[in-house]
C-alpha cells in the first residue's frame, strides 16, 4: 500500500521535520468561543488571517479573532492585548517548545496551518467558478495580505527581524508593535471592530481594470 504525501515527505526529510509538522499541523485554529476549526478547509471558504498569520475559516472570521483577543471584552483591543495575542500563536506554532519558531515549524505553518497563503494553493486561481468572488491576486494582493489587515504576505516570517530564519518572542513582540501602529491609524491606543471592518472591506474590494494596480491599500 502506498504511503500518503506527508507520510512519505516525514521519511525523506527525517524526525525533526516530521515532529513539526505532526505538531503544528494537528493544532486548531482557535475562535473566539473556545471551540476550533480544521487546520485545512477547502479553498474558496470564507477566510480571515489575523495579522500574525492565524486563521479563521469562517464568514465572521474577523469578529472572532477579534473576540478572542480583546481579553477584557470592553470593545477596544489596546496595544497590551494585541501583543499577547501575538505571543499566544507564537506558541502554538513552537512546536518543539524552545521559544522559537524555526524553519521547520514555518514551513508546517505554510503547508498545515495557512496553506491558502502559498501561491500554489487553489484559493489563487482565476478560475474557482465562483460568482462575484475574485480570486484575490485579481486584486494585487499576495498570500495572507489577500485575506487580512496588513500588507504582509508572510506574518510569521514577516517577524523575523534579523533574518536568521528563527522568530523569538521577542521579535514576535517587536512586530506586535509595528503592526499596532499600522493599524491605529488615529493613534487612540485602541482598535475597534467597526474601524478594523472598515479596513478590511477596503482591502479586499474588487477592483477592475488597469485600477487594480495602481489603487491605493491601506498598509
Amino acid at each position: 500500500m502506498s504511503r500518503s504525501p506527508l507520510r512519505r515527505a516525514r521519511g525523506l526529510a527525517g524526525p525533526g521535520l516530521g515532529l513539526a509538522i505532526a505538531s503544528v499541523g494537528l493544532l486548531p485554529a482557535a475562535t473566539a468561543n473556545g471551540q476550533s476549526s480544521p487546520a485545512k478547509a477547502p479553498a474558496g471558504d470564507a477566510l480571515f488571517i489575523s495579522p500574525f498569520g492565524e486563521p479563521f475559516r469562517s464568514a465572521t472570521g474577523l469578529a472572532d479573532w477579534f473576540a478572542g483577543a480583546d481579553a477584557d471584552h470592553d470593545g477596544t483591543l489596546t496595544r497590551k492585548e494585541f501583543a499577547a495575542d501575538g505571543l499566544r500563536f507564537h506558541a502554538r506554532l513552537d512546536a518543539d517548545r524552545d521559544g522559537r519558531v524555526d524553519g521547520f515549524e514555518n514551513n508546517a505553518y505554510e503547508n498545515e496551518v495557512a496553506p491558502e497563503i502559498l501561491p500554489q494553493s487553489a484559493a489563487f486561481r482565476s478560475d474557482r467558478g465562483e460568482p462575484g468572488a475574485p480570486a484575490p491576486r485579481s486584486r494585487g494582493l499576495d498570500g495572507a495580505s489577500s485575506f487580512g489587515l496588513l500588507d504582509e504576505p508572510q506574518p510569521v516570517r514577516g517577524a523575523d527581524r534579523n533574518y536568521d530564519g528563527k522568530i523569538t518572542a521577542e521579535e514576535q513582540s517587536q512586530a506586535a508593535g509595528r503592526r499596532f501602529a499600522l493599524l491605529d491609524e488615529a493613534a487612540s491606543g485602541g482598535l475597534t471592530l467597526p474601524v478594523l471592518q472598515a479596513r478590511l472591506e477596503a482591502r479586499q474590494a474588487p477592483a477592475s481594470g488597469f485600477g487594480r494596480f495602481f489603487r491605493r491599500r491601506p498598509d
